[in-house]
Parts: C-alpha cells; sequence; structure tokens
C-alpha cells in the first residue's frame, strides 16, 4: 500500500508539473495532494509544518486565481517561459538548499517572463512597467508555488532514497 501510494504522489507530481505549463488553477494543489500522498506513503519524512507551509501556498494560489479575471487565469501568454525558469531555477536552486529552491524559482521566473517580454508577443508588457509585475504574478506564482512543492518532494526523496541505499548496501 505504501508503494502504491508513493506511486500516486509521483503521477501527481508529475501531472503537476504538466499543468504548470498550460495554466492550470489546481497545479499548486495538485502538486500538494502529491507531497501529501508521499509523506503518508511513509517514503518522505517531512515535518507537518511544512505540509501545512506548503499547504496556505497552495490555497493562496488557488484563491487568487478565483480572484482574478478570467480571462488572465484563462491566458496562455508567456506561460512556457515563465514556467520553463521557475522550473531551472527550481532545480539550480535545489541543489543549494530549501530556501534557494524557492529564491531560484522565483529568479527563474522572472527571467522566464523578460525572455518572454523580449520576443513579438510579449513586446506590450514592457519591463519595468506594472503591466509587468501584475502579470508576473499572475502567471508566475502558480508556477513558482507548484515547482517548489514539486522540488522538494523530489529532493526528499532523492536524499532519503540515497541516505537509505548507502546505510543498507
Amino acid at each position: 500500500m505504501n508503494t502504491f501510494l508513493l506511486i500516486v504522489a509521483g503521477v501527481m507530481l508529475t501531472a503537476a508539473v504538466v499543468m504548470a505549463f498550460i495554466p492550470q488553477s489546481w497545479s499548486a494543489p495538485l502538486a500538494w495532494l502529491g507531497l501529501l500522498l508521499a509523506r503518508l506513503s511513509g517514503h518522505l519524512m517531512l515535518s507537518t509544518g511544512q505540509v501545512i507551509f506548503w499547504a496556505v501556498a497552495a490555497a493562496i494560489v488557488l484563491g487568487i486565481n478565483y480572484l482574478l479575471p478570467v480571462a488572465v487565469v484563462k491566458s496562455r501568454r508567456g506561460v512556457p517561459y515563465i514556467a520553463g525558469g521557475a522550473l531551472v531555477g527550481a532545480f539550480v536552486g535545489m541543489i543549494a538548499s530549501g530556501a534557494m529552491l524557492i529564491v531560484g524559482s522565483v529568479v527563474g521566473a522572472t527571467f522566464g517572463a523578460i525572455a518572454y517580454m523580449r520576443t513579438p508577443a510579449g513586446a506590450d508588457l514592457e519591463f519595468p512597467s506594472r503591466r509587468f509585475f501584475n502579470y508576473l504574478a499572475a502567471k508566475g506564482l502558480p508556477a513558482v508555488v507548484t515547482l517548489c512543492i514539486v522540488g522538494i518532494a523530489l529532493g526528499l526523496i532523492v536524499t532519503q532514497y540515497t541516505l537509505l541505499s548507502t546505510l543498507n548496501p
């Protein structure tokens, strides 16, 4: 049963990453559910405080998506750039620490948005402008929270598996 929960968690985390690249309101909550299932499986040692923190972050993202205009939530402009930057930043930050995972994801999403702004389709966002930062917040926050949750789960699973494999050769 524990292995089954871990497999389902892996599928949920993978789906959340895919959903981060196609703007979906449920990407962060799905990532959190994957994190929770991985913890409940017993294969992921994560404190209750961390689980609650990421639940609140996912709930905030979901709430903001419901407060934003539908046109903004459904817009796909620049999302692959923003989510791609957040993904790269999260993995680069994950090498250093959990805090750097978050910082790297935010910096990556920002650079992704700037890269999109440099394309003909994104030229109207004009960095630095209010419109640019509003769009970055609307599209970057869900990607950052989703990819941070996935990065933390992946990092802990890899670390704990490596630790256990060295202890039990």
